[in-house]
This record gives C-alpha cells, sequence and structure tokens, in this order.
C-alpha cells in the first residue's frame, strides 16, 4: 500500500518545545483529487490511485475525509522535514489526537512518515479496519502511552516511494487493542525500534495519517497537535539509556548488560549481532551477578532472542533458586517480563542459565531489567510465590449458548473474568447479544472450530477453513480478534499445528460434558487439580447446568486459597510466557 510523494521541503528551526500553532486559521476548503500543499503550517497530502474520495481542510491539524471504491487513498496532516537530522537531532516528537472513525472494510489510523538513509516507510497504527496490518511475523512487543504494540519489519521491492520506485524497509508498531484518541509518543516508538535492531534514518516525514485500501469509510479528525522538542514524559517502558545496575533494585527499572554480567560455560561468548550482547551454546551455560535488593517483590524484564526459530528457553535463578522462564519463539530480539518475584533480601546473585538444550537452538541475551519493587514485601521466603500472585484461568467451550448467559451471571456476581472458545456456526444474530456481554465484562473470546469437528481428520484446507470461517464470525459479529484456539475433543495432529496460527490450549478437566457428573464432583475435581497457573476447561453448551451449578463453589474455593481470576491471554503476560510455541499445547504457565 505505497504512494508517491513529490519532494516538499520544509527548513525548521526547533529550540525549544514547539506546538503547531492553531492561531490566523484559515477557512475550510474540500479537496477531491491528488494534492499536497500546507494550512495554518502543516502539511496535507490527499493520495490516492482511483476511486472517489474527498478531504476537508479544517484548519491547524484537523482534517476529515470520505473515501469509496477506491485502490488505495491516504489523507494525513503533519510536518515535512528536509531529511538532513535525525529524530534524535530534531527533538521529541509526540501527537495528541482525536478522531471519529468509521472504516467499512480494509483501513488504518495511523502516524506515517519516511526517513532517508536509509530509506524507510513507517508505521504506528492506532486503529484499523477488517484487517489488522502488515500480515508479518512479529520481531516483538513494546508498551508506549500505556499500550502495547507489536512490532513488524517488511521489505518493499521496486515499490513507490519518496525516491521513485525501490526497494525498501518498512516498520511497524501495531497496537495490540484498537483506540482512535490519545497521545502517541512517536519518538518513543523510534527508540524502541532502534534497540530492536531496526535502524533509523534522517527523518523526512510524520503525519497524522487515515488510509483505505480497496474499501469504504470515513474518518473526522477533531484534533491532530503534532509537538515537537519538548520533554517526554509518557510511561513508556522502551527507554534502553538507563546504564547498568549496580544499586539497590527499587522498582526503577534498572538494567544490566548481559555482555558485563560473568559468563560460564566452555563454548559462552559475547556477540556483536543481533546486538551486543551473550550467546549461550550448551546446558548449564550462564551469565550471572550480584544485585543489591532492599525489597523482596521484584518484576524482571529479558531483552533475547533464539539462534532461529526454535524456541531458546532461559531459567532464571536467585539465590540459587529457579524463579521462572523466558521464552523466545525465533531469531528477532525481544522483551517477556516475569512479575511478582519474590525473593531474598540484601546481596543476591542472578543467574541466567540454559537447562534444556537439545542442540537445535541457541540463546542470544542483551540486557536484563529490574522493575516493580513491592516495598510492602520483605522477601524472607526467598525464591517462592506470594499468595497474592496465584492466578487461574477459567475457560468455557462450545458456546455461545442461553447457557452463557447464565454463566456471565455467576462471574457478574464474583467480578471475574474468562476465556470463552466458541463454535463458529452458533454465532449468528440470537447470540450476539451474548457475546457482546462477554466483551463489556472484560471476558476475552477464542476458537473452537467451526462445527466441532475432528480436526486431527481433516486436510490441511480445512483445517485452514474451521479456523478461518470461525475467527472471521467473532470478527464481524464483534470486531474481535482472537489469539488462542481449543481442539475439539482436544485432538491434535502435525497438520494442524502447521496450519493453525493460533496458540493451543487445552487446560484442567472435571469432565462436565458428561451429565453422570455431578455439579459437587466437578467443583471437587477442579479445587484439588489446580495450581498457580493453570488453566480450567469447562463447558457452555446449551443445558449444561452441572457446570453453572458448581461455578460458585469453585470460585469461592480458589478465592479462599488465594486465587486471582484473569484471561488466558492476561495468565501469559503476568507470568511472562510468550504463548506462540511451536508444537505445544497448554494446560498450565509457568
Amino acid at each position: 500500500m505505497k504512494r508517491r510523494w513529490k519532494t516538499m521541503l520544509l527548513s525548521m528551526l526547533i529550540c525549544v518545545s514547539l506546538i503547531m500553532p492553531s492561531t490566523f486559521v484559515q477557512a475550510a476548503q474540500t479537496i477531491y483529487d491528488n494534492e499536497i500543499g500546507t494550512q495554518d503550517n502543516y502539511n496535507y497530502e490527499l493520495w490516492k490511485d482511483y476511486g472517489t474520495t474527498s478531504m476537508t481542510l479544517n484548519g491547524g491539524g484537523t482534517f476529515s475525509c470520505q473515501w469509496s471504491n477506491i485502490g488505495n487513498a491516504l489523507f494525513r496532516k503533519g510536518i515535512k522535514f528536509d531529511s538532513t537530522k535525525t529524530y534524535q537531532q530534531i527533538g521529541n516528537i509526540s501527537i495528541e489526537y482525536g478522531c471519529n472513525y468509521k472504516p467499512d472494510g480494509n483501513s488504518y489510523l495511523c502516524v506515517y512518515g519516511w526517513t532517508t538513509d536509509p530509506l524507510v516507510e513507517y508505521y504506528i497504527v492506532e486503529s484499523w479496519g477488517t484487517w489488522r496490518p502488515p500480515g508479518a511475523t512479529a520481531k516483538g512487543q513494546i508498551t508506549v502511552d500505556g499500550g502495547t504494540y507489536d512490532v513488524y519489519e517488511t521489505t518493499r521491492v521496486n515499490q513507490p516511494s519518496i525516491q521513485g520506485d525501490t526497494t525498501f524497509k518498512q516498520y511497524w508498531s501495531v497496537r495490540t487493542s484498537k483506540r482512535t484518541s490519545g497521545t502517541i509518543s512517536v519518538t518513543e516508538h523510534f527508540k524502541a525500534w532502534e534497540n530492536m535492531g531496526l535502524k533509523m534514518g534522517k527523518l523526512y516525514e510524520a503525519a497524522l495519517n487515515v488510509e483505505g485500501y480497496q474499501s469504504n469509510g470515513s474518518a473526522d479528525v477533531y484534533k491532530n497537535n503534532i509537538i515537537i522538542g519538548a520533554s517526554s514524559n509518557t510511561g513508556s517502558n522502551t527507554d534502553s539509556n538507563n546504564g547498568n545496575s549496580s544499586g539497590a533494585a527499587s522498582g526503577s527499572g534498572e538494567k544490566t548488560e548481559c555482555e558485563n554480567m560473568t559468563i560460564t560455560g566452555q563454548y559462552a561468548g559475547k556477540i556483536s549481532s543481533p546486538f551486543n550482547g551473550v550467546a549461550l551454546y550448551a546446558d548449564q551455560e550462564s551469565v550471572k551477578f550480584n544485585q543489591y535488593f532492599a525489597y523482596g517483590t521484584h518484576d524482571f524484564t529479558l531483552r533475547a532472542a533464539s539462534s532461529n526459530s526454535k524456541m531458546a528457553k532461559v531459567d532464571m535463578k536467585i539465590g540459587g533458586k529457579q524463579v521462572g522462564t523466558f521464552y523466545y519463539g525465533d531469531e528477532y530480539p525481544a522483551e517477556y517480563t516475569i512479575k511478582n518475584v519474590s525473593h531474598g533480601t540484601g546481596n543476591q546473585e542472578i543467574e541466567l542459565v540454559v537447562t534444556s538444550d537439545d542442540g537445535t537452538w541457541d540463546a542470544y541475551l542483551d540486557y536484563l531489567k529490574i522493575g516493580g519493587a513491592t516495598e510492602g514485601s520483605t522477601g524472607t521466603n526467598s525464591g517462592t510465590s506470594n499468595t497474592s500472585s496465584k492466578m487461574v484461568a477459567l475457560t468455557f467451550d462450545d458456546g455461545p449458548s442461553s447457557t452463557t448467559n447464565q454463566v456471565l451471571d455467576v462471574l457478574e456476581q464474583y467480578d471475574v473474568v474468562a476465556t470463552f472458545f466458541l463454535i463458529g456456526e452458533q454465532i449468528n444474530m440470537d447470540t450476539l447479544p451474548i457475546m457482546q456481554r462477554q466483551l463489556k465484562m472484560g471476558c476475552e473470546l477464542a476458537n473452537h472450530s467451526y462445527n466441532h469437528v475432528d480436526m486431527s481428520k481433516l486436510s490441511a484446507t480445512d483445517i485452514k477453513n474451521q479456523i478461518t470461517w470461525t475467527s472471521s464470525a467473532i470478527k464481524n459479529a464483534v470486531d474481535y480478534d482472537v489469539k488462542f484456539f481449543r481442539p475439539p475433543y482436544l485432538a491434535t495432529s502435525n497438520s494442524m499445528y502447521q496450519n493453525i496460527d493460533l496458540s493451543f490450549i487445552q487446560g484442567i478437566s472435571c469432565n462436565d460434558w458428561e451429565s453422570s457428573v455431578s455439579a459437587s464432583q466437578r467443583a471437587n475435581t477442579i479445587l484439588n487439580s489446580v495450581e498457580d497457573g493453570s488453566i480450567i476447561l469447562l463447558h457452555d453448551f446449551q443445558g449444561n447446568t452441572n457446570t453453572v451449578q458448581a461455578l460458585p463453589t469453585i470460585i469461592e474455593g480458589l478465592k479462599n486459597k488465594g486465587y486471582t481470576f484473569v484471561t488466558v491471554s492476561e495468565l501469559f503476560e503476568a507470568k511472562g510466557v510468550n504463548p506462540n510455541q511451536e508444537y505445544k499445547i497448554w494446560s498450565k504457565v509457568e
């Protein structure tokens, strides 16, 4: 989805914090075809290849637009630079925006721009239509402005650019959940990309952009203030310029580079690619260092990568006791976090060690960050989990049905969330209110096939259809993107793993699909089986009243044992575990 730009240089001298002025606002004007210009010190552009478009320039950075029957169309207002300065030289860039965004089909609302030397086209995507861009493998996740973004890198070969038809890279930050207003800390994304090995060049432009592709739609950008030069105060965790940790860890996000730790192992050593760090090649190879802890509970974030597409596993030990494991699914550097780790106070040895190397992968380690201290924790139970940090995920299969509403009544009574694995053919106008209620309550939706067939016996094409039909039905009904899949009858095959691009979930079962199993038997089985990180497998098919009756006992019993109820997504995030592992089906997250 590329477009040509006529070169337009805007020399800017930025010495102080500057908000693009909106005084002396020009009267609104509407354009219908390709045009580039300036209004109130904002550069604007309408670009399309064909179709019907209009763009009303409302003064300052604001505008509205409509499109129909187009191939590709872009509407934007922003700032063009002269390609002589890096973003560091220009100063901090952020955008305060608000948009009434109504896409009908493929579209996205984003920050858009280019750099030169190297030539890069970049996107920071805040919302989208029927398709979430860019359709590539994520390099990792970052958190900026309180939101989580997947980062991607793609390559365009001999495509239109600001330097004519050529080959160039695209960098993407795509929010995991949509929003249409707020603050976009553009510079924080640039920093994060460079920390992940995505080199930024000299800045050509930064603009708030609405793009449509083979679709219809409209948008009203009622706020678009581009701020340049102000200090960053975003609450982001992407900044990596903290230096090495040597003092008391107290939740400040202290970072230690792995190449500065003590390296142990016959083959372990320093590396310079994909970052300056350490490679661990064999079992028991490790890096370690001593850290003083004032408090006894912290979050630990490790940036690392696998040497290839195989899953690399790195255990973390504090004071000689294993407290968690980091997982890295490919060669792209990424940060993963283990939250609420309990440990001893005072001087403690932290070790990152490989213990399950099967000879098919190596672990590349960049840095370890320590944060999230809990001041009230004394750390006397070093290496053990606090009761308050125990988590469990309730899940339900075979809905939506009228029984689902009975389940939701119980969940709502106890203020508990769950993940629902839906059957595609049961999604219709009658069950739509149930799905809307699930999302309103903070529950999660997932994929359980289209018609509950044993997919392990299907062809690759039929497997893909079962997944696509169900995910599309959910998306079309409530505009929700699923991340997890539970196979019918828990039957799996190599072909399923190879053709389903969702994480596989199993869980602890109490045979609640059997009518002969009483409500008390179901509850007792669950209460006697659950551990921290467990996924509980239940069913909300039509008429499964015994499970509805068992739910209060299950919830009350687990709450009394100190468990917190989360969705499956929240469970993986809280445990700092990457769910995207090849040929893996999850019943417990640890």
